[in-house]
């Protein structure tokens, strides 16, 4: 089997199953909070699968590649947020289908016409989906397929609106029609700034795929952002510089937010282990004030603001983890650890709604953090760029990547899906 279609765990020996890790695009909710996945099948020999969930087996026949779903700790991940998931319709009852074989709770149905419908035949079978949604199953149609085939608006619990092939005026106006014609939802996808956010979140577009909120506003509030954050830059320079403990602790008092929200993401963590850390003083004396720096900068990508979507912060925290674990494999922990700041800070001037360079000057980081975020060059930047193309699903670029760096493409993408698990425990 290739490396992009690896078979892991059990899963591997069930006769005819062929499985692997499909990297994932976000899914936002109209707060721009992470709210589910698309899942992009891997790349096969002739380049990524366009049609659904096809691979081919070792020994040249066809079967179904389903998707793995490995957690931060190596094992499966439980339902959390939907996993939307393409399959031509004259799959979905196989043996080895995702009917068969999938957790309804995890996945969504994204469904294409039949491969191999007879002529004259339609692309649909009507008396499939109701099987499939007898198994619990949600499944979603393209627009297009809506328009040609009515009796579909029946079995669609979301709709997917393309806004690259529809003007903007256009799409709310279809997003207002499928929500009256009893479409449950409606995802946008190819959604590429605020403006056209904003505009069909008010025709009551509540899914968008897109990464316009990866970008800082820079609307005149940027400073006022900044100084919202100021009593957390210094905790963090502080803790960097491992300034006296007791200089640390006044900030912390005057900050008790800050000092809740540290210690119950360390306790979450797992680093006190059977021990809940019930004091900043008892955490450095648990883990070191080396590590506590990395809690310090996922205290800024979470903490609320105005300007900061909450997707922008997970993205943030997802990428440096990415970093850390791919970097872990080849660096010291201590590198590790800096690999996970340089991915979290390469979105700082989002967190901060401040140019980069601007926002890199106003925390002291290492020679090394700098480089990689503001040059893209030294040791932490292939890292950056492969957690980049992880999150932009975009298999081309991952391929590409992995044979650049001489690491797997499975192990990529496993480490952008384990982080985002590990990320969404934090919430």
């Amino acid at each position: 089997m290739s490396v992009a279609a690896r078979s892991t765990g059990a899963a591997s020996e069930e006769p005819g199953a062929a499985r692997a890790v499909f990297a994932r695009r976000l899914l936002v909710d109209e707060r721009v909070a992470v709210a589910g996945y698309r899942l992009v099948q891997p790349a096969g020999p002739m380049g990524p699968a366009a049609n659904g969930s096809f691979g081919p087996t070792a020994g040249g026949e066809t079967r179904m590649l389903m998707p793995e779903f490995p957690d931060a700790s190596g094992g499966l991940a439980p339902s959390r947020r939907p996993n939307f998931l393409r399959c031509h319709s004259d799959d979905l009852l196989r043996s080895d289908g995702p009917v068969a074989v999938l957790d309804a709770t995890k996945v969504v149905l994204e469904l294409l016409p039949a491969a191999a419908a007879p002529a004259g035949e339609p692309p649909f079978d009507l008396a499939s989906l109701r099987e499939a949604r007898s198994a619990g199953f949600r499944l979603a149609f393209d627009v297009r397929w809506l328009n040609e085939d009515p009796r579909l608006v029946e079995f669609a619990a979301f709709a997917l609106l393309p806004l690259g092939a529809v003007e903007l005026d256009r799409a709310t106006g279809v997003a207002r029609a499928l929500h009256r014609q009893g479409v449950k939802q409606v995802v946008v996808t190819g959604v590429r700034t605020g403006r056209e956010f904003e505009r069909l979140a008010g025709a009551g577009v509540r899914l968008f795929e897109g990464m316009w909120f990866t970008r800082p506003a820079l609307n005149g509030t940027a400073r006022t952002a900044a100084a919202s954050h100021a009593s957390l830059l210094r905790l963090m320079n502080l803790v960097r510089a491992e300034a006296e403990l007791e200089e640390i602790e006044d900030v912390l008092r005057r900050e008790p937010t800050l000092s809740y929200r540290l210690l119950r993401y360390i306790n979450t963590s797992g680093f006190g282990r059977h021990l809940e850390i019930s004091s900043f003083r008892h955490a450095v004396m648990t883990v070191g004030m080396r590590r506590l720096f990395r809690w310090t900068a996922i205290l800024l990508a979470s903490t609320p603001s105005d300007s900061l979507p909450p997707a922008a912060g997970a993205l943030a925290i997802t990428r440096g983890r990415v970093m850390e674990l791919l970097a872990a494999e080849a660096m010291p922990p201590a590198e590790a650890e800096l690999a996970f700041v340089a991915g979290m800070f390469s979105m700082l001037d989002v967190l901060l709604d401040v140019p980069l360079a601007e926002a890199m000057s106003l925390v002291s980081l290492p020679a090394e953090v700098s480089a990689a975020v503001l040059e893209g060059t030294g040791m932490f930047a292939p890292y950056l760029a492969m957690a980049k193309a992880c999150e932009s699903g975009d298999e081309g670029l991952i391929e590409i990547l992995a044979m650049r760096h001489a690491i797997p493409r499975d192990r990529m993408v496993e480490a952008h899906v384990r982080a985002l698990d590990w990320a969404e425990r934090l919430d």
